[in-house]
């Protein structure tokens, strides 16, 4: 069993090594009810341009939200404050290594953000990720199966599998990124970081919430940039 653990943990790497997993458990929460923009919003970042406009509606409402947080958090101060903290270990790898710090905290302390299980929740993306397979743009189709056997939006609130990320990370970046240490940053830093998330969440979900309401108004957000 343990020799099937390591297989299954060097298999993950390697995909890691291609294909970027980041704070999927963050957008994903940050989409309101509606598991179709949950769904834009986790594919972000991998949809470009103006493919969004190839969604259906909801789908695409949850990319253009996936932008704007983007927008939303790379010039909030407190998310500008954790990459300083941890710039010197990672330069200008710091903003995804913070964005995967912050979804640890999410997950960790999910209970005092959401009131559904974790795994439950996570449960119902993975079954839409399945249902919406055929729609998926190619690096999601590629990522679902190992996302969803490995359970990795569930494990995130785990260091032993941040860990895992980290290394594949580490490995997609040539070794530039230093990623490979980064849960060792992280517990040298683990109480202000966990300020950092505390903080700036609370902002991020009342931006998201008023931003998912413009959206609902817009009558064609295919239009909206």
């Amino acid at each position: 069993m343990t020799k099937n653990l390591a297989k299954g943990n060097k298999l993950f790497i390697l995909l890691l090594q291609k294909y970027s997993i980041l704070n999927f458990l963050a957008h994903t929460y940050l989409s309101g009810e509606n598991k179709n923009i949950a769904l834009g919003n986790l594919i972000g970042d991998m949809v470009k341009g103006n493919a969004y406009e190839n969604y259906e509606t909801d789908i695409r409402t949850g990319l253009i939200l996936h932008r704007a947080i983007d927008s939303f958090t790379d010039s909030h101060e407190v998310f500008l404050h954790s990459k300083r903290l941890i710039s010197p270990s990672f330069n200008r790898y710091s903003g995804i290594v913070a964005d995967i710090y912050y979804d640890h905290f999410l997950a960790k302390y999910w209970s005092d953000y959401c009131d559904t299980d974790l795994q439950k929740f996570v449960n119902t993306i993975y079954v839409l990720l399945i249902k919406k397979y055929t729609q998926l743009p190619p690096r999601a189709q590629r990522i679902t199966p190992f996302l969803i056997i490995r359970n990795w939006m569930g494990n995130y609130g785990h260091l032993q599998a941040l860990h895992y990320v980290f290394l594949g990370m580490h490995r997609r970046t040539l070794q530039k990124g230093n990623m490979h240490k980064a849960v060792d940053v992280l517990q040298l830093h683990y109480d202000e970081l966990e300020n950092d998330f505390r903080v700036f969440f609370e902002d991020v979900k009342l931006f998201s919430k008023e931003k998912l309401a413009e959206l609902s108004a817009i009558p064609n957000q295919a239009n909206t940039t």
